[in-house]
């Protein structure tokens, strides 16, 4: 288990990290996720032993993590930390990059391992390219297939999917995460992407500014945080005031364009400012009451029509557990 217990830390540019505490069994995902600068590098950087604690303390198993104070070479022999620099050797094959961490006495074993990776982060194809002719998403995805090599029992991943393609990312991060559960690694995860963690995180930690602003299970995150900054790193969002929508909430509320539409009326009571076509759905941007609200809607709407805005009340509410 990991315990990160109270820890704080200062950069030379007055960027602090305070109090940051939480604890990681084995098997779990923590996903971190906040605004760039936001101290999420950091967090994995001060895990892997990159820095020295300005207090607190991480442990794993009970075993105190060293900064470089105490120890020359950092990180544990347990971790695995894949930055978006993560050196390879360029020269050589991906299949080569893969087998260098393991031993040179069971080559047909490390073989057999490498292939294993190569399937999970789809490179099977590519497997005797060499990397300097990789583009950045592939090699991305080399870095992951080495980390996994030697079966860490924690992974660090600091936008591991930041130069993927779009069509690759869904089954990449799929099987990534399914891997990852068959051999019971945790993994700390920091992303500025929910995609990277809402699906796949057992709890999502929100930073701002150097601080925790919440910890939770993905579904409470999502759905049941109050507070705007929380809510636009998971999807775009409105804040509303709650006495528009039900005689029975009240406060501001966040309230998703899924949960608002637009039905045709008498009286026009929004004005509509753009219009995206969006897959399965258009996203309408409205002004009404004096503010801008988002909304999806099935159909295009009619610019020589009138239309209000409808809350769906009652998924609000089941949403929000009220």
């Amino acid at each position: 288990m990991l315990n990160v217990k109270s820890i704080s830390f200062s950069h030379k540019d007055d960027f602090d990290l305070k109090d940051i505490s939480f604890q990681l069994a084995q098997g779990e995902v923590l996903g971190i996720i906040g605004e760039s600068g936001c101290g999420k590098t950091t967090i994995l950087d001060l895990i892997h032993g990159e820095y020295d604690l300005l207090k607190g303390e991480i442990l794993w198993n009970d075993e105190p993590i060293k900064g470089p104070s105490k120890q020359l070479i950092s990180g544990h022999e347990d971790f695995k930390y894949v930055t978006q620099d993560s050196e390879l050797m360029p020269f050589t094959t991906i299949l080569e990059n893969i087998i260098s961490p393991l031993s040179r006495q069971h080559l047909d074993q490390n073989i057999q391992r490498a292939e294993e990776l190569l399937e999970v982060v789809e490179l099977a194809e590519f497997r005797n390219k060499k990397v300097k002719n990789l583009s950045g998403g592939q090699k991305q995805r080399v870095a992951l297939a080495k980390a996994l090599a030697k079966t860490p029992k924690l992974l660090l991943l600091d936008e591991p999917f930041s130069h993927i393609d779009n069509f690759l990312k869904h089954s990449l991060r799929r099987k990534l995460f399914k891997y990852l559960k068959s051999i019971n690694c945790s993994c700390i995860i920091a992303t500025h992407d929910h995609n990277d963690i809402l699906p796949y995180a057992s709890e999502i930690l929100v930073l701002k500014q150097g601080k925790m602003l919440l910890k939770d299970s993905p579904e409470d995150v999502y759905n049941k945080n109050m507070t705007p900054y929380a809510a636009g790193l998971l999807s775009i969002y409105n804040a509303i005031e709650a006495k528009y929508i039900g005689e029975t909430l009240t406060g501001t509320i966040i309230v998703y364009p899924h949960e608002i539409g637009l039905i045709e009326s008498k009286f026009n009571d929004i004005l509509i400012d753009d219009t995206y076509f969006n897959g399965e759905h258009y996203r309408v941007y409205v002004t009404w009451n004096g503010q801008e609200v988002i909304c999806n809607c099935k159909n295009k709407p009619d610019l020589f029509k009138s239309y209000q805005l409808i809350f769906d009340v009652a998924k609000i509410r089941q949403r929000l557990q009220l």
